[in-house]
């Protein structure tokens, strides 16, 4: 019995030596932070270190891999990647030991923009005859957006609407001179809408409108894994600029500092306002200490709590000895002020 004991555990030192030696042989751990949004240049391809801040080993390695096969569709547009794509492509990299590489970050929103000066260089002549004359004034689209601002109260944040690929001709619909009316549908995860454009009182135009919206501002995110009932301090959180929909209602870093969290978040999540509420400072049955006020005097009693109490919530308090009852303001933990029939004491 103790020789297959020994022999197990001579296994164990062995495979645990094995995957030391593999971990040393590629280089230690390399780390990747995503960056929120990246804006890059369509002159020259684009790579690991583009979208993130890289350190460790094979910094020089990952920040040479290029991440070109995953955007899809036209340039100009914003596209969203993980962690698991980019691991994808570390894994088929045979240079790179993707086993040894921890990405941070919830993912990362890239737009490829070409320059001005150089797509200008690259236009040939044409004529007008052959040039597309679009309209310049007033249309469809920029209704929808002043509604949408107006809907979600967004101030000078940045707004990006993702509409379907065939309602374009009709958010290109000019306005000039018309009543265009707007009308939610739904909202339901996407927002429904139906506009109706008018030219003398009569429909010139219509049609339903389904999209999401997303709005570039400053949110509030957790560092680290934070518990249900953890109490909120600077090491929890952090403030960064990200592309969230309208209904994520963060919390500011004034009103969660101090607070509690009603549920499990991981690094990377956003920090809600209905994710924060205010501590538990008393549990049923807990040794209060509460103090009776009168003008002067303070009485200090002890008594055991009959509920839970979160900050400056009443709770009944039972006498040590059980013979009587009273009711008591939570201000801290095991702590509290009497109140009477007037009011706190």
């Amino acid at each position: 019995m103790m020789t297959q004991r020994f022999q197990s555990a001579r296994l164990l030192l062995t495979f645990a030596l094995l995957m030391v030696t593999a971990v040393v042989a590629s280089g230690g751990v390399t780390t990747i932070s995503l960056r929120s949004t990246v804006r890059v240049s369509t002159d020259a391809p684009v790579t690991l270190a583009d979208v993130g801040q890289i350190e460790g080993d094979q910094s020089e390695l990952l920040a040479e891999l290029e991440i070109e096969e995953l955007f899809k569709g036209e340039d100009g547009h914003w596209q969203s990647f993980d962690a698991n794509d980019l691991r994808d492509l570390m894994e088929r990299a045979d240079s790179i030991h993707a086993g040894s590489v921890v990405i941070g970050g919830a993912g990362v929103s890239v737009r490829k923009m070409a320059l001005t000066t150089t797509v200008a260089s690259k236009i040939s002549a044409v004529t007008v005859a052959d040039a597309e004359i679009k309209h310049v004034g007033p249309v469809v689209r920029s209704h929808v957006e002043r509604w949408v601002r107006d809907r979600y109260q967004i101030g000078d944040d940045l707004l990006r609407i993702s509409f379907r690929g065939n309602d374009e001709e009709f958010l290109s619909t000019p306005t000039d001179s018309r009543l265009v009316e707007i009308r939610e549908i739904s909202k339901r995860g996407r927002t429904a809408i139906r506009v109706i454009v008018f030219e003398n009182l009569e429909v010139a135009a219509e049609q339903a409108l389904v999209f999401d919206v997303e709005i570039f501002r400053t949110v509030l995110v957790a560092r680290q894994r934070v518990n249900r009932g953890k109490v909120l301090d600077a090491s929890h959180i952090l403030s960064e600029r990200r592309w969230v929909s309208p209904d994520d209602q963060s919390a500011s870093s004034g009103d969660a500092l101090g607070m509690a969290l009603s549920r499990t978040v991981n690094a990377g999540q956003l920090i809600q306002e209905q994710h924060i509420e205010l501590p538990l400072v008393i549990r049923r049955g807990d040794i209060v200490t509460a103090k009776s006020i009168s003008g002067s005097v303070i009485v200090t009693v002890r008594g055991r709590a009959k509920a839970n109490a979160r900050l400056r919530e009443v709770v009944e308090i039972e006498s040590m000895n059980g013979e009587n009852v009273f009711h008591a303001q939570a201000t801290g933990k095991g702590k509290a002020v009497i109140i009477r029939d007037g009011g706190l004491s």
